[in-house]
């Protein structure tokens, strides 16, 4: 007896911090999911440290080329028959010189640096955007689903009560074995749904816990300010005014853009390339020129007679009207996508609007009566299954509409390039 108390003592202790971690929940509320996410998320670190690299590559294209030194003695000398002979009777010559870019190649290489820098930076915001729309989106669904499971654990409660009660009328052979099986498969189902819905949750936490680096298993609970979510309009914005502003904030806009600049800067640079570079020096020879302790000035420069980079430059010709077609049709599914949300939003929106804000509390208020009335058998099972069924239907739809009213107004925040949208636009 004192083995077995010990073991299942054993069993507890490994228990009991699953048990603790599975019954934790963690309150959170959009903004500080943000936070948290913008914060930790590891694939937009990564993102931040290719921007780092790129700032790098800035200041490396603004440094000088180095000065290049070269020095000559003679290893024999047969006159004096020395080796290495550093005295005056040997010859000894050193050179210097200096690399001097010309036609602007330099500055040109700063830009381009600098443009990548803008690519790399607005890489990172467009992570940044598809990240924040799965996050904000795996919100408004978890938040809703779980009023949705709340309004079933509501649900199952009063159909188990009543059909507690039917099967003590049941046993009165008051009612038939028919209506007492009928409520218990209405319960199956409902109970079917749920653990459906349990599903969806749980896979949403999983993806939100990658969002947001937590390496914990707590269940989240989302906090909703709904009196913000429903004062939100979008029937008054301007669809010209929201393009204008895509254009101005879309980083998949903006990287398109830069592109062009990019490849408009490399054009320039290949076509700078053409012009020879120069290279200055000074040369000093002991005794190896017409005099001893020579000094000369040294100018080396290339002749552009069969290299002019004619390749080069018709390369990024080519690669210069990619780039431009590619911005026009950016361009063209942005205003697509602002078009396609926007009106999504708006009809969304409006169909909400036309629900009455009382109707949620008026079908749970009416339940209690329409089970009071079966009971009393003021009316029969098939009424009352029908009604629980409409009951259903109507306050998962109304929790629908609501999730997919927040989706898309998020679809339209996506397709805008911000997380917000001023009444002023």
């Amino acid at each position: 007896m004192r083995r077995i108390f010990l073991t299942w003592w054993g069993v507890l202790l490994v228990a009991a911090p699953w048990v603790r971690a599975q019954n934790d929940t963690t309150r959170i509320a959009l903004p500080d999911a943000e936070e948290r996410f913008v914060r930790g998320n590891l694939q937009l670190l990564a993102a931040r440290l290719n921007i780092d690299a790129a700032r790098a590559a800035v200041l490396q294209a603004q440094l000088w080329s180095n000065p290049n030194i070269q020095i000559e003695q003679n290893v024999y000398n047969p006159q004096t028959r020395r080796y290495m002979d550093f005295t005056k009777e040997g010859n000894t010559e050193v050179q210097v010189q200096q690399l001097f870019l010309l036609a602007g190649k330099r500055d040109k290489q700063v830009k381009l640096a600098e443009i990548n820098t803008r690519i790399t930076e607005q890489t990172l915001y467009e992570l940044l955007r598809a990240l924040r729309l799965e996050l904000r989106s795996d919100f408004f669904d978890l938040y809703f689903l779980q009023q949705s499971v709340a309004f079933y654990d509501e649900s199952l409660k009063i159909l188990r009560n009543t059909i507690g009660s039917v099967e003590r009328i049941y046993e009165k052979r008051s009612i038939l074995l028919a209506e007492v099986l009928r409520l218990k498969a209405l319960l199956f189902s409902l109970e079917n749904e749920r653990l459906g819905l349990v599903s969806q949750m749980e896979e949403i936490q999983g993806g939100m816990r990658i969002l947001l680096r937590d390496s914990t298993h707590a269940t989240y609970v989302p906090q909703l300010a709904r009196a913000h979510l429903d004062s939100i309009r979008v029937d008054t914005l301007s669809l010209d005014r929201l393009i204008a502003l895509a254009k101005a904030q879309r980083p998949d806009y903006q990287m398109a853009d830069a592109t062009v600049r990019f490849e408009e800067t490399n054009l320039a640079l290949q076509r700078a390339l053409a012009i020879p570079d120069v290279t200055l020096g000074g040369r000093y020879s002991r005794n190896g020129s017409y005099i001893p302790d020579y000094f000369a000035v040294t100018v080396a420069v290339d002749i552009p007679i069969f290299n002019r980079n004619q390749g080069n430059i018709l390369v990024s010709e080519r690669t210069l009207e990619v780039d431009k077609a590619n911005r026009e049709l950016v361009e063209r599914t942005l205003e697509k996508e602002v078009t396609v949300a926007f009106r999504r939003a708006v009809d969304t929106d409006g169909l909400y609007r036309t629900f009455d804000r009382k109707f949620a509390a008026q079908y749970q208020s009416l339940v209690d009566g329409m089970v009071a009335n079966y009971l009393k058998r003021n009316m029969t099972i098939i009424e009352f299954t029908d009604f629980y069924e409409s009951y259903r239907t109507a306050m998962l739809q109304m929790n629908q509409l609501q999730d997919d009213r927040a989706d898309a107004f998020e679809s339209l925040y996506y397709a805008l390039g911000s997380d917000r949208i001023s009444q002023d636009h």
